[in-house]
């Protein structure tokens, strides 16, 4: 990593075809990935597996993920990103369509396991890469646009998944898995190795050590209440819904809806990430989310609820760019697979143990899980306070001779 390129333009362009690739890439992940959530759960118990099995099929995702992220982009910052990227999106490819011909709940687990790993390096190694090849002032852009493609693909996934499942349980895997091999064609058709960003562009490692540095401290945080929130929503948002008489409908058009700003609104939320103070972004975004938690369990209609999860995308899509940027910023591009691992990791632990806490807070009252959401996002907001005093969360601001490539996106 950090070789530059013998030629200026050449450099630029192969930094935006890199990034265009990335987020090619990593829409067509997120749709291939989701079109098999809808149906796997039935897929599963049609097998013959008990409801039990169905939870530890569900479980086993995250921790193969939790369990890889953090080694795969220490691994990365050594040998580069392409090659990891490449094979952890063919692992996933073999693992999901082995699915169509798996003989025993047994399997279902070893695979979704694995499904789990790759797709869990994939994640870490896509935003990793974005520090090899963005510029420092540019990168709040480049990681709003790889969480909108991100958002994109789980708005229509889903959807495409739920119609081939008409055709036959086999299409739905196979599709799934044809789609990774699609990324990993474009993986190693745009993204080259080395990096263009010149040297003198990459920020100073740090003479703090990762795990004391306020940055990367606050971030990961930040990352890990965000991950509280996500296990705690994907676990009791359809059961308030279905308190709330909702309909099939409305369940899922809540959970399109909630995408829809995320996917519309993560470019400008990056473009803000280049101009404004991040840790604004950052703290307000944590407290709104608070705030919306907070009221979802005591409205009683469940267009209310559909309506106001538009708004919490609205008003919270600044977050995940602010977050990576500020972190890509402090970071040198040699560091970032580790750090990004680190991130990752914080978020899925948390998500994976609020989703085992969730269900048990939901039967105690409807408003519990609801009332944890709000109090950790407000802690991790309160605790960027005192932790942010006097740390720099201004964009950077790089002189540069060569024309504005737009490699993050339209201007």
């Amino acid at each position: 990593m950090g070789v530059c390129l013998s030629s200026p333009q050449l450099d630029h362009k192969r930094a935006r075809l890199a990034l265009w690739g990335l987020v090619a890439a990593t829409a067509a992940d997120s749709l291939g990935a989701t079109m098999i959530l809808p149906i796997l759960p039935l897929f599963v118990r049609q097998a013959g597996a008990s409801y039990a099995e169905v939870g530890l099929v569900t479980a086993v995702f995250w921790a193969g993920g939790l369990a890889v992220r953090y080694p795969v982009g220490r691994l990365s910052d050594r040998v580069g990103r392409k090659g990891p990227i490449i094979v952890s999106q063919l692992i996933y490819a073999a693992a999901t369509a082995a699915f169509a011909v798996s003989p025993s709940p047994l399997w279902f687990v070893i695979l979704r396991a694995i499904q789990g790993a790759a797709a869990g390096a994939a994640t870490v190694l896509a935003m990793a890469a974005v520090a090899d090849f963005v510029p420092l002032e540019r990168r709040g852009r480049a990681y709003g646009s790889l969480t909108g493609a991100k958002m994109g693909g789980t708005v229509v996934g889903p959807l495409i998944g739920a119609a081939l499942f008409q055709v036959s349980l086999a299409a739905t895997f196979l599709a799934s898995a044809l789609t990774a091999l699609v990324v990993a064609g474009v993986i190693l058709g745009t993204l080259p190795k080395g990096s263009p960003i010149p040297a003198e562009e990459d920020p100073e490692p740090s003479p703090t050590p990762l795990w004391r540095d306020p940055i990367v401290v606050g971030v990961t945080t930040t990352s890990a209440a965000v991950g509280v929130l996500i296990g705690m929503y994907d676990t009791v948002w359809s059961l308030l819904m279905h308190a709330r008489h909702a309909t099939d409908l409305e369940i899922g058009l809540s959970f399109t809806l909630f995408a829809l700003p995320f996917t519309l609104g993560s470019w400008p939320a990056g473009w803000l990430a280049d101009h404004v103070d991040n840790r604004w972004l950052i703290g307000t975004s944590c407290l709104a989310s608070g705030c919306f938690a907070i009221v979802y369990p005591f409205l009683p209609d469940p267009a209310w609820l559909i309506g106001l999860g538009v708004f919490e995308g609205i008003f919270t899509v600044t977050g995940a760019p602010a977050r990576l940027a500020m972190l890509s910023r402090r970071i040198p591009a040699a560091q970032m697979g580790r750090v990004q691992g680190l991130y990752g990791s914080a978020q899925v632990a948390a998500a994976a143990l609020a989703s085992l806490l969730a269900g048990a807070l939901f039967g105690a009252g409807i408003a519990l899980p609801f009332i944890a959401i709000a109090v950790v996002m407000w802690l991790a907001a309160g605790l960027l306070l005192p932790l942010w005093r006097g740390v720099n969360g201004r964009p950077v601001r790089v002189p540069r001779q060569l024309p504005d490539s737009g490699i993050a996106g339209p201007s």
